[in-house]
């Protein structure tokens, strides 16, 4: 189901409101208020930091295990998507301890107080986990992008959330086993999967999209951090074009057999040379 609110489009998943319905026919009223409320706040705090920093928000999908916001986060700084990413959990922990003290001055009763701490505590902690598509495998493919290659932290952080689908799902059965049905394990471990391959397999795309819009990025605001690479002429270009980091650009020094720079090439010129050629080209073969 599709909703538009102003400019913003809300996708809800057909599972998500399954999910809701049977819970509310079963009579579980307050913990339906509990977890959409839950959901509300998280989302609607990486929303509004989001667009307090600048970064265009274009869709919310909610999902069985929660949501995921289509955005233009890929152009911010890492600073600014840290901060957008991590607004959603501290959202949650922040809610919980509103709730908390409510519950200390008897405006709300301790039952209730109970579900409603439970719900925000569960998503916040859950998202925490350091693997994607959860805010934690964000933050964790962040933290691996200080270290590793673009693709390879996604790759990385990717195949963190398949463990952890994976595991979900094997509690589901062990569950089954003892005759208990762990149907939120089940139904998060299934679309958990579906999102980290989407993930992973739409990494290289982001990736060249990154390389791509960096000309854009320089004449817009006039200069971009860099960085120099120094290679030899034997190297395969592809293994220097994944090499580059999105918030920087590089300039390459190819070097010949005796150390003397042959060439000096700069990012734009690589890609654009490996887009018309192929991946399968030394580095002299840019030359």
């Amino acid at each position: 189901m599709n909703l538009r609110v102003s400019n913003l489009r809300i996708s809800i998943s057909f599972f998500f409101i399954i999910i809701v319905v049977l819970a509310v026919l079963a009579g579980l009223y307050t913990e339906v208020l509990a977890a959409l409320l839950a959901l509300g706040i998280h989302e609607y705090a990486h929303i509004f930091v989001g667009c307090r920093l600048g970064i265009v928000i274009h869709e919310i999908e909610i999902l069985p295990f929660g949501g995921r916001i289509r955005s233009s986060l890929d152009e911010a700084t890492l600073e600014k998507e840290m901060l957008m990413v991590m607004a959603g959990p501290l959202a949650n922990f922040t809610m919980a301890g509103l709730i908390l003290f409510l519950l200390t001055q008897a405006f709300i009763t301790p039952n209730t107080a109970r579900q409603f701490i439970h719900y925000q505590l569960m998503l916040g902690m859950f998202n925490m986990l350091p693997a994607l598509p959860l805010d934690g495998g964000r933050i964790f493919a962040l933290w691996l992008r200080q270290r590793f290659a673009f693709t390879l932290s996604i790759r990385i952080a990717s195949r963190a959330g398949k463990i952890l689908a994976y595991s979900m799902l094997i509690l589901a059965l062990i569950g089954l086993a003892f005759k208990r049905l762990f149907l939120s394990f089940f139904v998060a471990g299934i679309f958990l999967l579906q999102q980290t391959s989407k993930e992973e397999k739409n990494a290289h795309f982001i990736f060249m999209k990154h390389l791509a819009g960096k000309k854009e990025k320089i004449s817009k605001n006039k200069y971009m951090p860099g960085e120099i690479m120094v290679v030899n002429e034997d190297t395969p270009a592809k293994k220097i074009l994944y090499s580059f980091a999105p918030q920087k650009y590089f300039v390459v020094y190819v070097l010949d057999e005796n150390m003397k720079i042959k060439k000096s090439l700069t990012e734009t010129e690589i890609f654009d040379k490996v887009v018309e050629k192929g991946l399968d080209l030394m580095m002299k073969d840019l030359i």
